[in-house]
């Protein structure tokens, strides 16, 4: 008597769930959106894939019934799968993390709160997230700021047309750490556009010191820094 062949039914099944990162620059400082349990615990908006939905519809839903968001107006990338079996006490659950990073003015009518993290990924306020959330927002924020070390500001954070040190400012933000100026300056202006006023002359931005020229982005999405963003000597700049 032979064994019958085996088929799917004969192994085990787990959940799979799609969490997705959404961070931003608000105030200064990197942030993400949190939402909160029934009982007030802090996690990332998520949901179950459901039975013969894919996981770009479950983005979708995601970003439409948990975010109130628009998922045309929105491409939240793969960002990676997290299996830990014990990632889940309700179940042994797999999930598919996305990560976006968006203009703070256009979460304004997010559902959830906008909670500042810190250089190491996790939250600054120390708050403890469910399940391996705050891994997967530590996997976000580097991933976030591999792209903010290349480039200036790839995911358009910043509305154009801006200042240098806004441009500067920002990538401090998402960083985590100071950056040189005139290093800063140089590595970007390459990469950079002058504006020009309805006269002809460089349009520039008042603030608080003399009048500061604007910018907007002109290099192909391939072009880079070249190579690490510089930062002060830690002695001349002990914290951010």
């Amino acid at each position: 008597m032979t064994d019958r062949p085996r088929t799917l039914a004969d192994y085990p099944r787990p959940n799979v769930a799609v969490d997705i990162a959404v961070l931003t620059v608000s105030d200064g400082a990197l942030n993400v959106v949190i939402q909160r349990d029934a009982k007030g615990r802090a996690a990332l908006p998520g949901r179950f894939v459901r039975e013969r939905h894919t996981v770009e519809q479950t983005v979708r839903e995601v970003l439409k019934l948990k975010l109130g968001l628009s998922p045309d107006h929105v491409r939240p990338h793969l960002l990676a799968v997290f299996s830990d079996p014990d990632r889940d006490p309700r179940g042994w659950t797999i999930s598919i993390a996305h990560a976006v990073a968006m203009p703070s003015i256009e979460l304004s009518d997010v559902v959830g709160e906008l909670a500042p993290v810190a250089p190491a990924g996790r939250l600054v306020s120390g708050e403890a997230l469910l399940y391996d959330h705050a891994e997967i927002i530590a996997a976000a924020t580097d991933n976030l700021r591999e792209r903010y070390e290349d480039q200036p500001d790839p995911d358009n954070l910043l509305r154009p047309p801006y200042t240098l040190s806004e441009l500067r400012q920002l990538h401090e933000a998402v960083l985590g750490r100071r950056l040189m100026r005139d290093s800063f300056n140089r590595r970007v202006l390459p990469l950079l556009e002058p504006q020009f006023d309805t006269d002809g002359k460089p349009a520039t931005k008042v603030g608080g010191g003399r009048p500061a020229r604007l910018y907007v982005k002109n290099a192909p999405p391939s072009a880079t820094f070249g190579w690490k963003l510089p930062s002060p000597r830690s002695e001349q700049d002990p914290g951010f």
